[in-house]
């Protein structure tokens, strides 16, 4: 999403009071051609995937593409003269509606050969478990330290193998990819990186090797945040779960 169109977004909540009166009489929706002329004369460069009718009274679903791999989402009323967006929240269901869908519509799955594509990856392996969870994770991530003892307790007590790859987002840590290259060129593993080593050698198989992670990260699979963890069916979550979540996929409490 364009970075002027988000607080645009934010912006133009609404609280919708009498969905009979003057929102969607029609029940329909406009179409894409439609609203597309809209959104243009407002923000430019906003492109619709899709327009559906929704569940809830009176609007309609808006599906933006923000990239290849990410998806947005707000809502228009029948005729395309509002945009709501925000939070939505169903009463009754207790529950985020907007959220719920951008989970769905954002949710990433990845096939057998890009599973294999993912294991040629990894640069340090824990645990001798066959429950085998990906650890996408930049060095000085606040987030992903969160999730290194986590991952250490349950690969210690047998219950998964933690699988890392090592993904240094260097705009925002300016150390990390330096820290990233020496984990691999000094042959160091997933104990070094929790106590956060960081050497001195920039071997040039191991500035090679952390480029082939962003290269595939980004550009393949649409992984640009960290921490993000890949499981053995292929989905694919990016930021904080915790022990419980990792359990459920293997069926295991």
């Amino acid at each position: 999403m364009t970075k002027k169109f988000v607080p645009l977004m934010l912006s133009l909540s609404f609280i919708l009071v009498g969905c009979s009166k003057g929102l969607g009489g029609s029940g329909g929706c406009p179409t894409v051609k439609e609203f597309q002329k809209k959104l243009d004369n407002l923000q430019p460069g906003i492109q619709i995937e899709k327009i559906e009718k929704s569940p809830i009274p009176g609007l309609c679903k808006v599906v933006i593409k923000i990239s290849e791999f990410n998806k947005a989402l707000f809502y228009t009323d029948a005729k395309g003269n509002y945009i709501i967006s925000g939070n939505i929240i169903d009463i009754a269901q207790k529950k985020d509606i907007i959220r719920e869908e951008m989970e769905k519509l954002n949710k990433k799955v990845l096939d057998k050969n890009t599973l294999a594509e993912v294991e040629k990856l990894v640069d340090l392996t824990y645990g001798n478990s066959p429950n085998v969870v990906y650890f996408i994770t930049d060095p000085d991530c606040p987030v992903c330290k969160r999730a290194e003892p986590v991952l250490e307790n349950l690969a210690k007590e047998g219950k998964i193998t933690v699988k890392t790859i090592l993904l240094p987002l260097e705009s925002l840590h300016p150390e990390a990819k330096n820290k990233s290259i020496s984990l691999i060129c000094d042959k160091k593993g997933f104990q070094d990186l929790i106590q956060g080593y960081k050497g001195a050698n920039l071997c040039a198989s191991g500035k090679e090797k952390i480029e082939k992670n962003i290269d595939f990260m980004f550009n393949k699979i649409g992984v640009t945040g960290t921490p993000a963890f890949i499981f053995p069916d292929g989905e694919v979550v990016i930021g904080w779960v915790g022990p419980e979540f990792i359990l459920n996929k293997f069926n295991l409490r």
